[in-house]
């Protein structure tokens, strides 16, 4: 990347007026420019591949797809992109799937602008960034870990099992993801079965809870 000249952004986020506000913020740095804004995951995936940005500002929870798969798809063809992921809560689960997805940077939405700007820029130095609230996460996990010995670990999940859970805890029906993937409902019907039985989870009910408890999906949708 070239020091010299502009860090190109690209705003990912489902409310418009957040968006909005992130330019009107942004527009104070000269040497930041918002070359492109995507309301959904999918579209942050397709507009990434359009404008090629340097820094992604992804919100976690977003429909479609949510702002950890889709960094996770952006960056297996984009290894070179940073991405800040700003959510509204903590969740120590979300902090993991963003590490592990290969976000650079995490903030909560309570953060200040002026914390922003520091994490852009100390992304795009390919710095990783976490605002103080989430690095006193890291150590109070760390500090379980000492004094357990353990860590609870959840089952892995592919790219597809991970895609349909939030699918289906969104309430969309097989048919419907079905569609959306270009699958029979009767393909996508075996994977949701194979996907609870990996987990130990009996009814959608109990997947919808997983889904919330895990980051992969929250109350809003």
């Amino acid at each position: 990347m070239n020091p010299s000249s502009k860090i190109k952004l690209l705003l990912a986020d489902d409310h418009g007026i957040v968006r909005e506000g992130l330019k009107a913020l942004l527009r104070r740095h000269s040497d930041m420019e918002v070359v492109g804004e995507a309301s959904t995951g999918k579209a942050a995936v397709d507009l990434t591949r359009q404008t090629l940005p340097d820094v992604i500002i992804m919100d976690i929870q977003m429909p479609d797809l949510n702002g950890i798969e889709a960094s996770r798809q952006i960056l297996a063809e984009n290894p070179d992109i940073r991405i800040l992921a700003l959510a509204a809560d903590l969740s120590h689960t979300a902090i993991g799937q963003a590490v592990r997805a290969g976000i650079k940077g995490f903030m909560l939405k309570e953060s200040m602008f002026d914390e922003l700007i520091e994490a852009i820029t100390s992304i795009h130095r390919n710095q990783e960034y976490y605002c103080p609230r989430i690095r006193g996460q890291f150590v109070n996990h760390y500090t379980t870990f000492l004094a357990t010995g353990n860590i609870e670990r959840k089952p892995d999940l592919d790219r597809k099992e991970y895609e349909l859970i939030q699918w289906l805890s969104q309430g969309k029906s097989v048919g419907e993801i079905a569609h959306h993937f270009g699958k029979s409902p009767k393909t996508i019907d075996a994977k949701r079965r194979k996907t609870m039985n990996k987990l130990g989870l009996s009814s959608l009910a109990e997947l919808t809870k997983y889904a919330i408890a895990q980051g992969i999906t929250d109350l809003n949708y």
